[in-house]
């Protein structure tokens, strides 16, 4: 599924990460003040115009792929790969559930496993949308290098811009004709299970989410009393373990390995520990690529996932 040399040097980044993340729940500490309406974190712009661009890629049987691009929440330009199911040609046509599908860290929208997975998900009649993050795929700057990615994206405004970009995503999706605003969904592989747990906490549009291979805790110091003051309060930490209890009652997926050269076990298990009601966790005896395993049929399963919980009546709501 993933491939090495589609991540920057992820040990260096999440320990980094966590110093940074660490240090903005202590800035959040020295700041506390009285208890206030909780908001997230990130920037959201729902109401700016989103001045969306769209060309056809590739028309197959069953789907048509596009590329299209909007205005992200710094107001530069996002491409993004969209996934469309084809309709009968008879009737009218249909709304479907749709998914915002994000990479781990080095990927972007045409990365193989990512546009692989794509491809499946709209095979069983979901929308999906991957989009190049901040300074990824066609948003690299042409100077970076791994290092320089590597700090960059760990920096809590940067964490915050891509909650920022995948705000305006749905925000995009929402408006697509095609697509059922209220089954709206989020999957992420790696990093992209890491930030999108940040993401998806503050934005009830998200109805469920699947994470697989993520962590949190970076640092081990996320306490008893960090989760209560979290929970009364919000935090500005870019660690996802101060904010993935907000998605609960949400159905979450966590899925998790056994071998993870790149997440260790405690990071994994921290975020179990704290997901909330609504959380499933999956454990496989396999690595972090996922080597040795069945990827599709992984796949597959939280495609059921997503779908079981998606894909209801709207009267059963």
């Amino acid at each position: 599924m993933l491939s090495r040399r589609e991540l920057v040097p992820f040990p260096a980044i999440a320990l980094a990460f966590g110093l940074i993340a660490h240090h903005a729940a202590a800035q959040d500490k020295a700041h506390a003040k009285e208890p206030a309406k909780i908001v997230a974190p990130y920037a959201t712009a729902h109401a700016k115009p989103l001045d969306a661009k769209e060309e056809v890629v590739e028309k197959a049987d069953d789907y048509t792929q596009y590329r299209v691009e909007f205005n992200g929440i710094k107001e530069d330009r996002v491409p993004a790969f969209l996934y469309v199911p084809k309709a009968k040609a008879n009737g009218k046509p249909p709304t479907y559930p749709a998914v915002l599908l994000q990479y781990g860290s080095g990927g972007n929208k045409t990365t193989d496993y990512i546009v692989a997975i794509g491809k499946q998900f709209v095979a069983k009649g979901f929308v999906v949308l991957t989009i190049d993050s901040p300074n990824q795929g066609e948003r690299r700057k042409k100077d970076s290098n791994k290092i320089t990615l590597a700090l960059g994206m760990v920096s809590p405004e940067m964490v915050m811009h891509y909650c920022g970009d995948y705000s305006r995503a749905i925000d995009y999706l929402a408006n697509r004709p095609e697509v059922d605003k209220d089954r709206l969904g989020y999957v992420g592989i790696s990093w992209g299970a890491i930030t999108g747990i940040t993401y998806v906490a503050y934005d009830e549009r998200i109805r469920a989410m699947g994470s697989m291979v993520g962590g949190g805790n970076f640092l081990g110091q996320f306490s008893a009393k960090e989760a209560e003051k979290a929970a009364k309060e919000g935090s500005k930490s870019s660690d996802p373990v101060y904010h993935i209890a907000r998605i609960a009652p949400r159905p979450l997926l966590l899925i998790n390995v056994k071998k993870d050269q790149l997440i260790l076990k405690s990071w994994a298990e921290s975020l179990h520990k704290h997901a909330g009601e609504g959380s499933k966790v999956v454990w496989i005896d396999t690595d972090h690529y996922f080597n040795g395993v069945d990827r599709a049929a992984i796949c597959e399963s939280v495609i059921e996932f997503m779908g079981e919980k998606l894909c209801v009546k709207k009267a059963e709501k």
